[in-house]
């Protein structure tokens, strides 16, 4: 058995940005700014041993492109589970590595920051919430290969069942804005 690493960082880059007009994790704010799948990798980096992006098919060329470097690796889904989300890119990355910790990010929220995530890697199985809403995708979790194929198989694609069932607590921080979801240009 391989030796378990210390924290991996999950970039989740596959969505479709139907509401957006075009594909989040690529886009810019600028012509010369990073794109938003650079910004989440960048503010990540720091506080990871390795950084896995995870995205869809389509995009997978264009992310692929963007990253060269041997802490970073771009996946897609793996057969069977195939766009079936977030859940879906996460049992990718859990199916090929072994981390005691998985510190997970949306790319479409270009405002959260390195701090944020440091807090929920201390906190070890933690998501992040504000007085005002739950942010599941935001979180740092334990391995939990066996618990995503469960679901999958019974297309429960819900983060917040995985998160229960794992025992993540919420931890609040008092601010809404690193987490605003941009689904709007």
């Amino acid at each position: 058995m391989s030796e378990t690493k210390k924290i991996a960082g999950i970039v989740l880059a596959g969505g479709n940005s139907r509401r957006f007009g075009e594909d989040k994790a690529l886009y810019k704010e600028t012509a010369d700014s990073p794109t938003w799948v650079e910004q989440t990798a960048d503010k990540m980096r720091p506080l990871v041993n390795h950084l896995f992006i995870v995205t869809n098919q389509r995009l997978f060329p264009s992310i692929q492109a963007l990253f060269h470097n041997d802490t970073t690796t771009v996946l897609t889904d793996q057969e069977p589970f195939l766009d079936k989300g977030p859940l879906g890119g996460i049992h990718a990355v859990m199916n090929t590595s072994n981390y005691e910790h998985y510190l997970l990010s949306p790319t479409d929220t270009p405002h959260i920051t390195t701090t944020i995530f440091a807090a929920l890697i201390h906190q070890g199985n933690a998501y992040a919430a504000t007085a005002t809403a739950q942010h599941y995708l935001t979180a740092c979790i334990p391995p939990c290969k066996s618990e995503i194929e469960a679901m999958l198989r019974v297309d429960n694609l819900r983060i917040r069942q995985l998160l229960q069932t794992l025992g993540t607590q919420k931890y609040l921080f008092p601010s809404e804005s690193p987490f605003q979801n941009r689904n709007y240009k």
